[in-house]
């Protein structure tokens, strides 16, 4: 995969899960309550959004990303989240797709919130 010109991927600040019935096509974001059970954090998802491109080619470049990404074993899908597409993963898969991510040249933002409390 060639280096995309200057892409830049934000983490979403939530935690999300699989819509009942919708693997992989619709995902809702977890409760508190999802998150704190031991059993069910291998369903967790972490959601990713391109920054760096025009809604045209972020659906493009979001393509290219999610092949890389399955071409290295990693489950994910693309889904439209606020109007923008999204790319889900599975939050245990986190680390080494990011790390990868990074090492064929791909930004990563991490959230943070407009008003943070100390």
């Amino acid at each position: 995969m060639s280096t995309m010109k200057l892409s830049v991927l934000q983490r979403l600040p939530l935690f999300y899960h699989w819509n009942a019935g919708e693997i992989g096509s619709k995902v809702e974001p977890a409760l508190l309550s999802e998150l704190s059970g031991e059993s069910d954090s291998d369903d967790n998802l972490i959601g990713l959004k391109l920054l760096s491109y025009p809604d045209h080619q972020a659906w493009e470049v979001m393509h290219k990303i999610s092949q890389y990404l399955n071409g290295i074993g990693i489950e994910n899908s693309i889904i439209e989240n606020e109007g923008e597409p999204c790319l889900f993963i599975n939050s245990q898969d986190e680390p080494i797709a990011l790390c990868r991510l990074k090492n064929i040249g791909i930004a990563i933002a991490d959230f943070i919130p407009v008003n943070p409390s100390f």
